[in-house]
């Protein structure tokens, strides 16, 4: 892992950060998701697909939650260049 990745990691943990981003990325700005209904989750998953399971691993992940329920598991993943295999590579 570069320099430059763990100083994003580092930055994009912080609750007020991660919450900025996610809001000008899905909401245009408009402060939807507040630092203080984040909470860390573990960047390690595991799925199933075509009968096998696969573990993914994300930069920077978050549970949102509010009045004591999980509304959304949000990851982000970081890339200095274009990768089509992300699932919104125009971000």
């Amino acid at each position: 892992m570069g320099q430059k990745d763990r100083v994003t990691k580092t930055l994009e943990s912080y609750n007020d950060v991660f919450a900025d981003i996610i809001n000008v990325l899905l909401f245009k700005g408009k402060k939807i998701i507040k630092e203080n209904e984040l909470t860390p989750a573990d960047i390690l998953s595991q799925y199933k697909a075509d009968g096998k399971i696969s573990e993914q691993e994300r930069d920077v992940s978050k549970y949102w939650h509010n009045a004591g329920f999980n509304l959304a598991f949000i990851g982000i993943e970081n890339q200095d260049r274009p990768d089509n295999a992300n699932p919104c590579p125009w971000l």
